[in-house]
């Protein structure tokens, strides 16, 4: 009997083994409305968080997802072993992950105070010569980035930047839509983006580290986000925080 217990437990430690090991890691970026902590718990939602979820119900993967800054998502996921990404396209290369599939597509806008003109590029052009256009470090957004005919301003998140804008230290910002409206909700600052102007598109895809880019989970995960994408389950994700910016954003007292 004492056998037949002890045979027991071990085969239940391996289950539980087993069941842990199979866990693989997902990262995130800490950034609404993409993923953060929703006020008053410690939950997290936003639109990689929804998608995730949908994820793991859809292939049965247990993901261990792990949202964090930005400038640790970009040390700790290429020092992984079997570990996926979600983010910007342009924050990792193909040796640190290699693409799996593209996630979300958005328009990345110049934004500045209402009353400014704003209806084509060279207005941001002539906008940014007085005090630059605010733009986050390690991002290039297209060809902005590299654009030398815009003055530009380091800012070290898109809630700095916009109160930056709102004193006249900066001429505008750029930033994703999604992330701008975030932020803007988030200090009370709608007044900041009343001109706009769509200047590109970004997107954030999937990384999986590149040994592990044929693994039965990389396939897996890959065609449930096809799947997604078809049946219209990402766009009503995303709808429901660009159509309402609130949706559980923290915002300053």
């Amino acid at each position: 009997m004492r056998q037949l217990l002890l045979r027991v437990t071990i085969f239940t430690l391996l289950l539980l083994t087993a069941s842990s090991a199979s866990a693989v890691r997902l990262y995130l970026t800490e950034v609404a409305p993409f993923a953060f902590v929703v006020e008053g718990t410690q939950r997290y939602d936003g639109i990689n968080i929804r998608i995730a979820n949908e994820l793991q119900k859809r292939t049965g993967i247990q993901l261990d997802v792990m949202v964090v800054p930005t400038p640790r998502h970009v040390v700790l996921f290429p020092a992984d072993t079997e570990a996926y990404s979600i983010s910007h396209r342009e924050n990792f290369t193909d040796d640190d992950g290699l693409i799996l599939a593209e996630v979300t597509q958005y328009p990345v806008v110049v934004v500045a105070k209402s009353g400014t003109a704003m209806t084509n590029f060279d207005d941001v052009i002539a906008q940014s010569q007085d005090k630059g256009i605010g733009m986050l470090r390690r991002m290039t957004y297209g060809t902005f980035g590299q654009d030398e005919r815009v003055k530009k301003v380091d800012i070290s998140t898109l809630e700095n930047g916009l109160r930056m804008l709102d004193v006249g230290r900066i001429s505008g910002v750029v930033g994703s839509l999604p992330a701008i409206l975030a932020a803007a909700e988030k200090i009370g600052g709608k007044h900041l983006i009343g001109s706009r102007l769509v200047i590109t598109h970004g997107t954030h895809v999937l990384r999986v580290r590149p040994d592990f880019a044929l693994s039965r989970n990389s396939r897996m995960l890959t065609a449930a986000l096809a799947t997604m994408r078809n049946d219209g389950t990402i766009a009503r994700i995303m709808s429901d925080f660009l159509n309402d910016p609130k949706a559980g954003i923290p915002r300053n007292k």
